[in-house]
């Protein structure tokens, strides 16, 4: 009641000389002075609030959390210091979703793809082919830009095709049998091709969409002036993909079990 201004309660008794308005008056005006204290507190509250958004603070909700802290002794027995874990069971660390979106083609690709000119006769590519243990080959042109891709498939075709004349292997070269275009959804299109930067999720599902086994990766900016050919970097394939998921996935498992291993450790060494 000491904060009620004394002004203003003698007055109104001056006027009235009457002492029993006396306490009514004061709680009146007492409850005058509260009430704004109170809504202003509450606005200043909310503009720190605001304030301390602005300068990039957030709230972690449980969700967000994907470390622990623990305390543990340190080498002096009387201290102890807090230790940052990361927490084993995040589920996203063993997902072969978020693995192939975090993974680059360039990690993946294989580096030993081989590659023949224009001018190589059937003959020839088949050698390769056979003493390489591949199961196509990159076809490039004289400026080392890519050209086509020549598989099993293409040569197969070729020689079975009864509508042409019989093609010759030491003659024939694989300029006309490789394949330089492909067709989807009823038109006719370039070769399909992915850039070093570009994801294994993504490059996976171009595969999937359009069918094929193998993605030539090609120099991103780099076009030949000629046409639309690229300086070729690698060649990714379907199979090399899921090996690599299989080696990671497997590589990943060894580091949460250690993991897993050292935060029981230090909590059982919290316990004594």
């Amino acid at each position: 009641m000491c904060s009620v201004p004394l002004t203003s309660v003698l007055l109104l008794f001056e006027l009235t000389k009457d002492y029993r308005i006396l306490l009514p008056l004061m709680g009146a005006v007492g409850l005058a002075i509260w009430v704004p204290s109170v809504v202003n507190q509450d606005k200043e509250s909310d503009s720190s609030e605001g304030r301390n958004a602005g300068r990039g603070y957030s709230t972690l909700s449980p969700s967000h959390l994907k470390t622990e802290g623990i305390w543990r002794r340190t080498d002096n027995a009387n201290s102890l210091e807090l230790t940052v874990m990361e927490n084993p069971d995040h589920k996203s660390f063993l997902d072969e979703e978020t693995i192939l979106d975090d993974l680059k083609v360039l990690r993946v690709m294989p580096k030993n793809y081989v590659k023949v000119c224009l001018g190589t006769t059937l003959r020839e590519a088949r050698n390769i082919l056979k003493d390489s243990h591949q199961n196509c080959l990159v076809v490039v042109d004289e400026d080392d830009f890519l050209a086509g891709i020549l598989t099993h498939g293409d040569i197969r075709r070729c020689l079975s095709n009864k509508v042409s004349p019989i093609v010759d292997e030491n003659t024939c070269t694989v300029s006309s049998v490789c394949t330089k275009k492909i067709t989807y959804r009823g038109q006719e299109r370039g070769l399909i091709t992915c850039y070093p930067d570009t994801t294994v999720g993504v490059a996976k599902e171009l595969m999937e969409a359009r069918g094929v086994k193998q993605l030539p990766v090609v120099k991103r900016g780099e076009v030949s002036h000629k046409g639309k050919k690229r300086k070729l970097l690698g060649l990714l394939h379907y199979d090399s993909i899921w090996t690599f998921l299989r080696d990671e996935m497997s590589r990943r498992r060894s580091i949460n079990e250690r993991r897993k291993d050292k935060y029981e450790e230090v909590g059982a060494a919290n316990v004594h």
